[in-house]
């Protein structure tokens, strides 16, 4: 297997049915959550995000980012963008950023809720993977743009999809964070908003 598809697999893998080791709903501490909110407002928190979206842009035009690996997906059903960690950030700020993404889809001008936060441990071969998850859908029927659009031809809006927000650990350490967006294709819903706007609203 080439050395790149096995990363591609690794970094957006086919979903399958393994059962974890342990599976929780994902609760901050009141003492992780106020420090998140410190970050979460600060220049660092900025410039952590300036800097992905940097990389990410670099990756959409063929250009490797030298300090932040980013990883881009595209299928009929679904766009994702995987995050790589970096020793020039600690696991705390990496996992603050996960967090900070979920709140960033919450705050978009297009109505979305929290489904479910869960943290997931799977045994593999070699290792112990650890997957936080944010699932957030959209809400219907609940804005004036929901209803301007639902005015037009009676479809529903989709907004950007189902956004999937995960967090991977390997044995404990960082790994990478995935944002994927999927969408519906039949005719009850209009077309998905474009990802690389997803992308730009959530790291801006």
């Amino acid at each position: 297997m080439d050395f790149f598809d096995d990363i591609f697999k690794k970094l957006f893998p086919k979903r399958n049915k393994t059962i974890p080791l342990i599976k929780e709903n994902l609760k901050r501490s009141e003492k992780d959550e106020l420090a998140f909110q410190i970050w979460s407002s600060s220049a660092d928190a900025k410039y952590w995000l300036a800097r992905i979206y940097e990389s990410y842009h670099l990756k959409r035009e063929g250009l490797v980012s030298k300090d932040i690996e980013v990883h881009l997906f595209a299928s009929a059903a679904s766009n994702g963008v995987a995050i790589t960690y970096t020793n020039a950030m600690s696991s705390k700020q990496f996992r603050f950023l996960f967090d900070k993404l979920k709140e960033s889809v919450l705050q978009l001008p297009y109505p979305y809720k929290l489904y479910t936060s869960d943290r997931a441990h799977y045994e593999r071969t070699n290792y112990i993977e650890t997957i936080e998850k944010h699932y957030l859908k959209p809400v219907y029927g609940t804005s004036n743009e929901v209803k301007n659009e639902l005015k037009t031809d009676g479809q529903l809006p989709q907004f950007y999809g189902n956004v999937l927000i995960e967090y991977i650990q390997i044995d404990g350490e960082p790994s990478f964070i995935r944002l994927l967006a999927n969408i519906y294709s039949d005719r009850l819903f209009l077309d998905a908003l474009p990802f690389e706007e997803l992308v730009e609203k959530v790291l801006k």
